[in-house]
């Protein structure tokens, strides 16, 4: 079975996204980490599917028959969907541009407008645990360090707690990361796309 994506034949194995990637077509993808099921929740990686807008990462592609990453539908909804994601994320590189990392360079690509939405991101620090600090204001919540922990070590050290504009990482109510059950395998770090949680020198 094959799987048409900008009018080009390709087996259908995997997901949409597995196709896309492996064809070597660039699609953002900030929540979709190789060693993590797809969480689905970024949703970067929409493509026009036999019409329809789906995130290409949870979609089978045995279950479609055209995919458009290109077209303008397609293109006009993920950039919006990364002028939302930047208004997540506070730029401090020191002249207002955007840090290096997988979003950064997704919203780059896209030509997004990081000034569409004020920014909306919390403050909170947390530099208690020896090997990494966890940075509120570069946040997307896109839920790979959940996932990267509860998924794939089964620890289930951290969370997304609360709701709206007041969601955010935590590992656990009033509790900082030194304190929780975190046993500092360095997973929710290595999955993190921007710099919301970042190795301490000497650490991880």
């Amino acid at each position: 079975m094959t799987v048409s994506i900008d009018g080009r034949p390709f087996d259908a194995a995997g997901t949409v996204l597995d196709v896309i990637l492996a064809a070597g077509i660039h699609l953002p993808h900030l929540c979709k980490d190789d060693n993590l099921p797809a969480i689905g929740a970024c949703r970067t990686c929409l493509v026009e599917a036999d019409g329809r807008i789906v995130a290409a990462c949870s979609t089978p592609a045995a279950s479609v028959r055209e995919v458009s990453t290109t077209g303008e539908r397609p293109t006009r909804i993920r950039r919006g969907v990364l002028e939302l994601t930047a208004g997540m994320h506070r730029y401090h590189n020191g002249d207002g541009g955007p840090q290096s990392g997988a979003t950064a360079e997704a919203i780059s690509r896209a030509s997004a407008d990081r000034s569409r939405y004020v920014t909306r991101t919390g403050a909170a620090v947390d530099e208690s645990n020896p090997f990494f600090s966890f940075h509120e204001e570069s946040c997307i919540l896109c839920g790979r360090c959940v996932t990267a922990c509860q998924a794939l070590q089964h620890i289930g050290a951290i969370g997304l707690a609360g709701h709206g504009a007041g969601t955010r990482v935590t590992p656990g109510a009033g509790t900082t990361f030194l304190d929780s059950i975190c046993t500092s395998c360095g997973s929710c770090v290595a999955s993190c796309p921007t710099h919301a949680l970042r190795p301490k020198t000497g650490g991880i």
